[in-house]
């Protein structure tokens, strides 16, 4: 180990120089520390868009998923009432054939009705 032997002056003289700065190392240091403070402040903020537009992004995600649903009930009903519509449509047309096949026997209560 090499050891630098100073006299009591030039020892405290040192210690003392460790302190007292110089102009360009305390423009230096208050340089670092503005940029320290403006990525601090940047990095919040950061933080606060992400948690805002996430919470935009969770809420649309709801809003959506509500209106899936309820086109899902609309497309049910609409399929119920169509197969209302297609057993109708089948038994009306289920009568007709009836009535025609009546009329081409020459049956004369269904003529007569008609009448």
């Amino acid at each position: 180990m090499i050891s630098l032997a100073l006299t009591q002056i030039e020892g405290w003289e040192a210690a003392r120089g460790l302190f007292v700065d110089s102009s360009g190392t305390a423009l230096l240091t208050g340089f670092a520390m503005v940029a320290l403070f403006i990525a601090v402040i940047l990095l919040f903020w950061v933080f606060y868009t992400y948690r805002r537009s996430e919470h935009h992004l969770n809420l649309k995600i709801a809003e959506l998923s509500v209106i899936n649903i309820k086109q899902k009930q609309q497309i049910t009903k609409l399929t119920d009432t169509n197969e209302k519509l297609r057993q109708e449509n089948t038994e009306l047309y289920r009568k007709q054939v009836e009535v025609l096949e009546t009329v081409k026997e020459g049956n004369p209560s269904v003529e007569s009705s008609r009448n």
